[in-house]
């Protein structure tokens, strides 16, 4: 009885290990309701993967088809510094990028 519950056991978990992806849920942003708080917490996801998105956001809007990675770190890390003062945690983060790099960055 004990090698029945085992094996069911071990096949349980096998299960659970094999299909991780039943674990991730499909999930849509609104990256404009992002405040500055939830950006430099991680909350929505990880600050660069969110710098990468609004990048290609805006170089979009200006009709810019190449990337400056090293453009693209020094910028994501001056909108990290802005949004980390307290009277920003509020601030939307589409908003702290253009005061940070200015207007249709």
């Amino acid at each position: 009885m004990k090698s029945v519950r085992f094996k069911f056991a071990l096949s349980i978990i096998a299960f659970v290990i094999a299909c991780p992806s039943f674990a991730f849920a499909q999930v849509t942003v609104d990256v404009s309701k992002i405040t500055c708080k939830q950006f430099v917490l991680h909350e929505i996801a990880r600050p660069r993967l969110v710098a990468i998105w609004l990048s290609g956001y805006y170089a979009g809007k200006r009709d810019v088809p190449t990337i400056n990675i090293q453009a693209l770190e020094k910028s994501t890390k001056e909108i990290e510094r802005f949004c980390t003062r307290v009277d920003n945690l509020t601030l939307p983060l589409m908003q702290a990028v253009e005061k940070v790099l200015g207007p249709g960055q």
